[in-house]
């Protein structure tokens, strides 16, 4: 499982993406905890969308743990949620 930190910044999405290549590489499915995040830029959101669009070219995707109003509201306002499958969060 990989923890989101409080605040998801353009300058943390590099670090991040490698984190989740890493697990890609692993072969293990996708968890990511973002309970703690409470703010969130538009580069991190594309990030995560990006990811998404990898994992569903090869039938998985991105298991969401915990909440995060802030992230959902973001989501929600790009009209992202199906591409992120946010839908059924908080």
């Amino acid at each position: 499982m990989i923890k989101l930190p409080s605040e998801l910044a353009i300058n943390k999405v590099e670090e991040l993406y490698q984190q989740f290549v890493h697990e890609l590489e692993t072969g293990q499915p996708i968890c990511i905890d973002i309970h703690d995040v409470i703010k969130v830029d538009t580069a991190s959101i594309q990030m995560l969308c990006a990811l998404q669009k990898r994992l569903m070219n090869s039938d998985q995707q991105i298991t969401w743990h915990g909440e995060s109003r802030v992230l959902f509201e973001s989501v929600e306002q790009l009209g992202l949620t199906d591409i992120l499958s946010f839908s059924s969060k908080i």
